[in-house]
């Protein structure tokens, strides 16, 4: 079994907080992480609403199911009953020790009514995604977030990393963003087979894990919205052409889209400004969590036919969209992750913002850097200054070149410590 850079962290939180809630969208491996929680040193029950019995005591007597069972316990698939949380409240509160209850749940349940006010103040939050690269191939966490906000000059960052890739990654890349990192599909190595999974999921996920959290009136419409987002993976959010396209009001609209991300389907990618503010009233971008959905949904399974469609670089950035908040999301530093664009258009496409640092990162697919490449990232580093320590250009080639005294280009497998 792949060890998840999840595991270290959770072990950790269970010395402090009572609650741990473990979140992410169904199949991603939550219960496989949960169990391998248990050992010598957390002897946990592991319970799961997916058994009939425990669902049925959980529905009827919440309180009775909590009180009967010693902790420490797993309880899995939690958002099946919401007011467990309530019962749950009840013992931590009596008795607010450290590493009682592990939930798990297929949905953000933090943001269903009752439930964040519920375990306010006694949970730790934690979010599994599907694998990002250097996980699955085993490979240590990367560092290079870390390093690019702690080192004092390009020439003492580089020495962290090797000066070229051995290697020409761009056929496992291609793999990794047809493939996804749901656990399953990306263990396949059959395009049929794969393709039979997401079809399996999008069903279940539409039919069992929505309408168990939310009503929703028409399922088809629904799932054309889940097909139309997933052709402007990598776009900025553009909601009255969504609402015309699909047919669906502005209400219904937002509300489905606000499903779909406490789903974990797709992630809005704020653009940053100084005014805070401002960045939750300007248009995001959208991305997809996992390039397979959105490869299987827009009906591509070979990279030809999205380099026909001229849209490789729209999911080469999705893929590192994700990779980056996979990351982000268990790092011992809080890290949060932006675009920059300009009046005029300009625009790269991300910025990583550590306690009111940034680092730019622009994505190429192309193996040779061009000045037109850089052009964008120069731009970045003239408005924002000081507050821009360095500028990445993430790219498809095999060498670490030094653009300028603050820009850098990096291959992908050092970037995500492959090699």
């Amino acid at each position: 079994m792949i060890r998840r850079y999840l595991q270290e962290p959770l072990q950790h939180y269970l010395k402090y907080f009572p609650v741990l809630l473990l979140t992410g969208a169904r199949q991603v491996g939550k219960s496989t992480l949960a169990q391998a929680m248990i050992g010598p040193s957390w002897k946990a029950r592991y319970l799961t609403l997916d058994d009939r019995a425990v669902l049925d005591a959980a529905l009827r007597d919440p309180d009775g199911l909590v009180s009967g069972i010693e902790p420490p316990v797993i309880i899995d698939e939690v958002q099946r009953a919401p007011d467990l949380m309530r019962a749950i409240k009840k013992v931590v509160d009596r008795e607010h020790k450290p590493g009682h209850y592990l939930l798990t749940g297929s949905a953000n349940i933090m943001t269903l009514s009752g439930v964040s006010e519920s375990l306010a103040g006694r949970v730790a939050l934690n979010t599994l995604y599907p694998f990002c690269w250097p996980e699955m191939t085993e490979k240590p966490f990367p560092v290079i977030l870390e390093k690019l906000f702690e080192t004092t000059g390009l020439k003492q960052l580089l020495k962290n990393f090797p000066k070229s890739s051995s290697n020409n990654y761009r056929e496992e890349i291609i793999n990794r963003i047809l493939s996804g990192g749901y656990p399953t599909p990306a263990m396949m190595d059959s395009e049929q087979a794969r393709e039979q999974w997401f079809a399996s999921y999008r069903q279940t996920y539409l039919e069992r894990d929505l309408l168990q959290i939310k009503s929703i009136e028409n399922l088809p419409d629904f799932n054309r919205l889940l097909t139309l987002g997933a052709f402007r993976t990598g776009g900025l959010l553009n909601l009255s052409d969504l609402s015309r396209e699909s047919g669906l009001p502005f209400s219904t609209l937002r509300r489905y889209m606000n499903l779909l991300e406490a789903t974990y389907q797709i992630f809005l990618l704020r653009p940053y400004y100084e005014n805070i503010g401002k960045r939750l009233v300007k248009t995001p971008k959208l991305y997809f969590y996992d390039t397979g959905m959105a490869c299987y949904l827009r009906g591509v399974s070979q990279w030809s036919a999205l380099e026909r469609q001229g849209k490789t670089g729209a999911l080469v950035e999705t893929w590192v969209c994700s990779e980056l908040i996979k990351l982000i999301g268990v790092s011992k530093h809080r890290f949060q992750l932006f675009f920059w664009r300009t009046q005029a258009g300009q625009e790269v496409d991300f910025l990583v913002e550590r306690s009111g640092e940034l680092v730019a990162i622009e994505v190429k697919w192309a193996h040779r850097i061009e000045d037109a490449d850089v052009f964008s990232l120069k731009r970045c580093l003239e408005d924002l200054g000081d507050k821009l320590r360095y500028a990445v250009l993430l790219y498809g080639g095999t060498e670490v070149i030094s653009l300028t005294p603050k820009i850098v280009a990096i291959p992908f497998p050092v970037f995500f410590g492959i090699e």
